[in-house]
């Protein structure tokens, strides 16, 4: 039977610990968007432990779970039984937390919450029932864990009498049991019941007198536990480990002088502090025995923007705040003889510039709801493109609280600079964690973060010097979130979702481009709405007679107004779609709306010139992104082209040469892989210069594929310079690309200036001024135009018409 198998394993002994802890955790704050990208990029598909459960369990093959904090949860489907008169006495019990839990807060079923009536609370039980409505008449029996006997009434109704007996306690199992009248006019199905729980109740050093705090709390005696939505309190009682009835079942068994109280008390008051009326830092999650140690704390630390600081001191968390400067050095401080090892940016694959995500909204029956996007326009047009990163919050209960750590995350990531360093003796004090700044001549006055520490041997050829690794820092990181949260209100029934823009419109209109020419485009415009579950809009379209030839562009859900001019050519029929982005919920495509362009009078020019000059833009920026991309050849090949099943084979030599400051490189990559329906090869030159921050480097690359969606063959050389903080790029690529079918070629150069020169003369046919383009001398045999124009518009040869203007 079900439950007997799961009461049984939960409570008399069965079960094992989680492997060990994943990884040394001092880098998972630290880096956390930068964790987060990498995940993504391995395509890591691991088990994570969050506070909701909507899927409900059943059988036996089910892994345990510790409730904490307020937790929204469908349930272990554990026992159903009928009795009585036609069999409509109908008993369910759902499994909810292999460990005691706090009591029920509230009940939903068929996506509408129930009204409850408490009718007794005895300790260990409390009994609800609905008043009215449908469900009029259901009683929930809350078991925290704590009873020590079997429910009465599921012994007495047992059908037949074996399925449950007075052994049936389930000690340590916290259960509901449902009970109603099955009633074919009112309900056509069973219910489908979901809960939200208070969870454990849990130990608080802080409160326990003998541990230094103040207070009746003590370890292992559970009557004197509370309840918390503290995430390092949490945290203290995973790594202690959870236990009953002198079994150790889940968590990490660590001894409490590894956990130090003072610095568990700091991190705990920290996230008690009250920010928007609300402690700053709340967690609600489903500790997870099958999941490694290191994953659920890391959904705790997540949920507080902290790290975990493992030392010989022991292990503690250091929360998502700023701190104070605990030591300042200069050049002079550095140990002479050893390297300095500095990197003022991040690589552009490990960069971001806008994140966003969901976090689960207990107002809405625990859904997820989208918090606001973190971002920055002049980062942005800094990156030259859009760089997102989806951060799911999944232990975090709170829209204020998602904001504040998505831009915690977000800020984190954009303070780039790192070193390794070695300091002399003075500095051993400096711990793991500390905040210190350097106030370089050379790399420049910046606070930093303690990585990690090291103290040299002491030893005849020399003293015990002190070698850190930083990351830097600021106190902007944690100032806030970017933008205000509005106040989810609750919903009255069942939630409507919005599946298309209102009013949305598409209407025919003309752009002046910075020439004065006249460009045909499209105005879209829509009501506003107020579905917080949307996150963005998706709109796309294409020539009625070019199905193939698709267009896209994202807007956020804020405005009210768009602006196409993207492939857009006089007096032809469009086709326009939107699409909402709602995450957690499926959305589809509107209906097709056709329109037709204006005439923008420049058919001579219109060669769908803007798509093309983007899809340069593209290619460069995908060429120059490999600059900066260390993953080796292969693996990016079989990425980008998603080869399964596939031979390959690689070749790669390097030459590398470093003195004090300086470094230079040479490298050669190549590559082939093939399978039975597809190939692909390539072939990488790059070399690399750099002296402190000022760098130069090149790349020429061949590639060729056969039956390939996009570029069959391309030749590119790209360069990149810096002096300083900012760099230059220059380049150009020869390819052959196929659309529709039709194989294409394209030759595109990224310069200021475009010289031709025949050995002993050379010009500057063409060259950028002011970001315009301009041709600096013309020697032309015959010239075929529409119109010919001065400068100030004074002289104008209108060729198409054949008049000549000339005006003061």
């Amino acid at each position: 039977m079900p439950f007997i198998s799961a009461i049984t394993a939960a409570v008399f002994g069965a079960g094992t610990i989680a492997a060990g802890i994943a990884s040394a955790a001092i880098g998972i704050g630290l880096n956390f968007v930068v964790g987060k990208l990498q995940a993504s990029r391995a395509k890591k598909d691991a088990k994570q432990a969050g506070g909701t459960q909507f899927d409900r369990e059943y059988g036996e093959n089910v892994s345990r779970k510790i409730a904490c904090g307020y937790v929204g949860i469908a349930g272990h489907d554990v026992y159903v039984n009928t009795h009585g008169t036609s069999n409509k006495e109908l008993q369910q019990v759902f499994a909810l937390s292999d460990f005691p839990c706090d009591g029920l807060s509230r009940v939903w079923a068929g996506g509408n919450e129930l009204p409850l009536t408490l009718e007794s609370d005895v300790g260990y039980a409390q009994v609800f029932l609905v008043p009215s409505g449908d469900y009029a008449g259901v009683r929930f029996t809350f078991y925290r864990g704590t009873q020590t006997s079997a429910d009465s009434a599921l012994v007495t109704n047992a059908n037949p009498s074996s399925r449950w007996s007075a052994d049936h306690i389930g000690d340590g199992m916290c259960y509901v049991l449902a009970t109603l009248t099955y009633d074919q006019e009112r309900l056509n199905s069973f219910p489908e019941f979901f809960f939200e729980i208070r969870g454990a109740r849990l130990y608080d050093p802080r409160k326990d007198t003998t541990a230094g705090g103040s207070g009746s709390h003590r370890w292992g005696d559970y009557s004197t536990y509370e309840f918390s939505e503290n995430p390092v309190v949490m945290d203290y009682n995973y790594r202690r480990g959870f236990s009953w009835n002198g079994d150790m079942f889940c968590g990490m068994g660590m001894a409490t002088e590894d956990l130090p109280i003072a610095n568990y008390a700091t991190a705990a008051n920290i996230c008690d502090e009250v920010e928007g009326g609300e402690a700053r830092y709340r967690c609600s999650v489903l500790l997870d025995c099958d999941v490694d140690h290191g994953d659920n704390i890391d959904a705790l630390m997540q949920a507080c923007g902290g790290m975990v600081i493992d030392s010989v001191d022991g292990s503690w968390p250091l929360i998502g705040t700023a701190q104070p400067i605990v030591a300042t050095f200069t050049d002079d401080d550095l140990i002479t003889d050893e390297p300095v090892r500095y990197q003022r940016r991040r690589s552009m694959a490990d960069l971001v510039n806008s994140v966003g995500g969901t976090y689960p909204e207990p107002s809405n029956m625990w859904s997820p709801a989208g918090y606001d996007t973190q971002t920055n326009a002049s980062q942005v047009a800094l990156d030259r493109r859009t760089r997102d990163l989806a951060i799911n919050f999944a232990t975090v209960p709170s829209k204020r609280q998602a904001n504040q750590l998505a831009s915690i995350y977000y800020n984190e990531n954009r303070y780039e600079a790192t070193a390794d360093i070695v300091l002399r003796p003075y500095f051993q004090d400096i711990k793991v964690g500390d905040w210190v700044q350097w106030n370089s001549a050379r790399y420049g006055d910046r606070v930093y973060i303690v990585q990690s520490r090291s103290i040299s041997a002491l030893t005849s050829d020399g003293p015990r010097n002190v070698s850190l690794s930083l990351q830097e820092r600021d106190g902007a990181i944690y100032a806030g979130a970017g933008v205000v949260p509005p106040v989810i209100g609750v919903p009255n029934g069942e939630p409507v979702y919005l599946n298309e823009l209102p009013d949305w419109t598409v209407a025919p209109v003309l752009s002046t481009g910075p020439d004065g020419r006249t460009y045909p485009a499209f105005r879209m415009s829509w009501s506003p709405f107020d579905d917080v579950s949307v996150t963005g809009i998706e709109f796309r379209w294409w020539p009625k007679t070019e199905p193939t030839n698709i267009f896209y562009k994202s807007s956020p859900p804020d405005v009210t107004l768009s602006f196409i001019q993207e492939g857009i050519v006089s007096e032809r029929i469009y086709v326009f779609q939107h699409r909402l982005t709602a995450p957690g919920r499926v959305t589809g495509w509107s209906a097709e709306v056709e329109e037709t362009s204006l005439d923008g009078g420049n058919g001579d020019l219109e060669v769908y010139l803007a798509n093309l000059n983007q899809e340069v833009k593209d290619v460069f920026a995908q060429i120059f992104q490999t600059l900066g991309d260390t993953r080796p050849l292969l693996e990016q090949l079989l990425t980008n082209f998603q080869l399964d099943a596939v031979s390959t084979e690689v070749s790669r030599r390097r030459l590398e040469a470093s003195f004090d400051r300086s470094t230079a490189y040479f490298e050669e990559q190549i590559a082939v892989a093939a399978n039975e329906l597809e190939a692909v090869a390539a072939q990488i030159t790059e070399v690399y210069a750099a002296i402190d921050e000022g760098f130069a480097q090149g790349r020429i690359e061949f590639r060729a594929a056969a039956n390939q969606a996009g570029v069959d063959a391309r030749f590119a050389v790209a360069l990149r310079g810096s002096t300083g903080d900012a760099f230059k790029e220059s380049g150009f690529f020869l390819e052959l690309y196929t659309v529709a079918g039709i194989q294409k070629s394209r030759f595109a150069v990224l310069a200021d200036q475009f010289v031709v020169t025949d050995g002993t003369n050379s010009t500057l046919p063409m060259i950028f001024e002011g970001g315009v383009l301009k041709l600096q001398i013309a020697n032309i045999g015959t010239v075929t135009a529409g119109l010919l124009q001065s400068p100030t518009g004074k002289m104008v040869i209108n060729l198409g018409s054949g008049f000549i203007s000339i005006s003061d």
